[in-house]
């Protein structure tokens, strides 16, 4: 069966929703311990790269004053 995982981030700022089957891995492919999550097909991911349990959200970006940075238009 194929690895399907959906990510989103429903506001800028925001952690990344991962949803589906998945294990998370460094860049050598070495996995990361996660810790135990109720759903295990669900995951939010810091993107803010405040959060002390990264790379798993905590929340820490609620605090933050961090506005998005949009890419320009060519």
């Amino acid at each position: 069966m194929p690895l399907r995982v959906t990510i989103r981030s429903a506001t800028p700022c925001a952690p990344y929703v991962l949803n589906g089957d998945f294990e998370v891995v460094d860049a050598d492919g070495n996995p990361i311990a996660l810790p135990p999550r109720v759903n295990q097909q669900r995951l939010s991911l810091c993107s803010c790269g405040q959060s002390a349990k990264w790379p798993v959200c905590d929340g820490a970006h609620n605090a933050l004053t961090m506005q998005p940075v949009v890419a320009p238009t060519p």
